[in-house]
């Protein structure tokens, strides 16, 4: 989709404090040496699940990308939150808290969960509720995530992944903002759908008190079965190549090689490269993948928070054009196309953490 008059006004991030390093997961017996070698990643991010919800560093991200894009509370007809894990309690609404400690007021909310994708997809979702409705200015859009045992283990949910928490936000606006938004694509195939769900049903969450594993559920799927599961990583990849030429041929008839930067999910090292830099033809030095080594793969919150990272930070041109990529369980491509009006927006840097107890959550936070 095409998109007219339709602006990143506010970007915003939320990182814990505490850090945790892969040397330090492997001398603690939870993480393989040949996995560490083989996957590059460095260290994550480790939220306190008592302080540091992902819907409460979502809200955080979200207070920051409102101040930054100078919209009043009132402006914003819509808020739609992304995760792909648990958010901080059982049966409830993120997206209301997201919005009750954000912008407030009596916009529709929404939640999304697409996995690692689901930032991406709602952003979407947002863009064409804008573009519906003439008379909302604006829409605020969060994702976050956090991983912690004993429901997962972040070091060895998936294979060749390793999981960090964090939270990021986006402003979309019809009026103006740093960066256009020229187009988004979204598409799935869902005869891949059983490839994560694993082969028996539950009855709730953790119901065998056991960690859930997607690596696990993974090699159930393909039972060893070599010619399948190459199949299979043939069709995503051609997935992932249609999506991005789709967006980029949409965006004014680019090439990857107009590009200036990519933003996409924080990978380790084999996945990055086979799924994402050989298929679409991309120079790593061009990603963020250096960064994101510090950091882990933050679920639905990779590319808001990539977003962030690279607007305050990289030598960026008014005129350059952003990638941003994402895929996610189910399966689901997501890409967008931005496009700097200005040269690079300097701003605040995003709070580190958030302090917000469960005794009390009926309260406004003020951090």
């Amino acid at each position: 989709m095409r998109w007219d008059s339709l602006y990143l006004a506010g970007l915003g991030a939320c990182l814990p404090d505490r850090r945790e390093t892969a040397a330090e997961a492997v001398a603690a017996g939870r993480y393989t040496a040949d996995a560490d070698a083989a996957n590059g990643i460095r260290a994550v991010r480790v939220a306190d699940p008592r302080t540091e919800g992902p819907a409460v560093m979502a809200a955080s991200a979200a207070r920051l990308a409102v101040a930054r894009s100078g919209l009043a509370a009132e402006e914003f007809g819509l808020v739609v939150h992304a995760g792909s894990g648990h958010q901080g309690q059982d049966l409830w609404t993120p997206a209301s808290y997201v919005q009750q400690h954000s912008v407030g007021g009596h916009a529709a909310t929404a939640e999304v969960r697409q996995g690692s994708v689901g930032g991406l997809v709602a952003l979407e979702l947002a863009a064409s509720w804008l573009v519906a409705r003439p008379d909302t200015p604006a829409a605020l859009v969060t994702a976050g995530d956090s991983f912690h045992l004993p429901y997962v283990d972040r070091w060895t949910l998936d294979d060749q992944q390793v999981f960090g928490d964090g939270a990021g936000a986006v402003v979309l606006s019809r009026s103006g903002g740093f960066a256009r938004v020229l187009s988004t694509v979204t598409r799935a195939d869902s005869s891949l759908e059983a490839v994560y769900r694993g082969t028996e049903w539950t009855p709730a969450p953790f119901a065998d008190g056991r960690p859930v594993s997607l690596a696990a559920r993974k090699r159930a799927h393909f039972a060893g079965d070599e010619q399948r599961l190459r199949g299979a990583m043939a069709t995503m990849t051609d997935r992932l190549r249609t999506v991005v030429e789709q967006a980029l041929d949409e965006a004014g008839g680019l090439k990857t090689a107009d590009v200036a930067r990519v933003v996409h999910a924080n990978l380790g090292l084999p996945v990055a490269r086979w799924g994402l830099w050989e298929p679409l033809g991309l120079d790593p030095e061009r990603t963020l993948h250096a960064w994101g080594r510090d950091l882990g793969h933050m679920g639905a919150a990779d590319q808001f928070v990539g977003l962030d990272h690279l607007v305050r930070t990289e030598p960026l041109a008014a005129g350059d054009h952003v990638l941003v990529v994402g895929a996610g369980t189910g399966v689901v491509w997501s890409a967008a196309v931005l496009q700097l009006l200005a040269s690079t927006p300097l701003a605040p840097t995003p709070p580190a953490s958030t302090t917000l107890a469960p005794t009390t959550l009926a309260a406004e936070p003020d951090h």
